[in-house]
């Protein structure tokens, strides 16, 4: 009848066209990514680890001595584009466990990408320890609907020279970024 082949054209132009969910892929992202092991993969560790820091450090620096930091909305909408939640609760999962692999003496053998950076990933996972991100609660990648305003604790507990070395380069990174724009 015609209503089935109406019924059956509506299903075929539905399913031509792009499909979007909550795992839809970020700009950052490539499609099929929602599935990284986040754990075992160095580059997208550091990709997302990065991207995380680059944003959150210059918080901390602003405000030496400070206990806490809070996001403001612009943070909420970049982390919120950028960075799906599926993405960031894998994330979380994969602080957690590098942070068991550093305690235990451990080394990432088995990690996707360059060989024998384990300074790398380490520093990086103590920034990330630094500014809460392997906590299940009180964390601002778990907590972004209501995080705006929300101060979250810095963990000072287990910092040594590689967590605070990457601060002290983000102050460098401002202070080069503060000549450039003087001259």
């Amino acid at each position: 009848s015609q209503q089935q082949q109406q019924q059956q054209q509506q299903q075929q132009q539905q399913q031509k066209q792009p499909q979007t969910s909550q795992h839809a892929s970020s700009p950052l992202l490539p499609a099929g990514t929602e599935d990284l092991d986040l754990k075992t993969n160095d580059n997208a560790y550091h990709v997302i680890g990065a991207l995380l820091t680059d944003r959150l450090l210059p918080k901390l620096d602003a405000h030496p001595g400070c206990t806490h930091y809070s996001l403001d909305q612009d943070d909420v909408d970049f982390f919120n584009g950028m960075l799906p939640y599926s993405v960031r609760r894998r994330f979380v999962d994969a602080v957690r466990y590098r942070l068991q692999l550093i305690k235990s003496g451990g080394r990432m053998g088995s990690v996707v990408g360059k060989a024998g950076d384990d300074a790398g990933w380490r520093r990086l996972t103590m920034q990330c320890q630094l500014l809460g991100l392997e906590r299940m609660h009180q964390n601002v990648l778990l907590d972004l609907a209501q995080s705006v305003g929300k101060n979250y604790p810095i963990n000072l507990k287990d910092q040594g020279p590689l967590a605070f070395g990457a601060a002290a380069n983000g102050t460098q990174r401002q202070q080069q970024q503060q000549q450039q724009q003087q001259q």
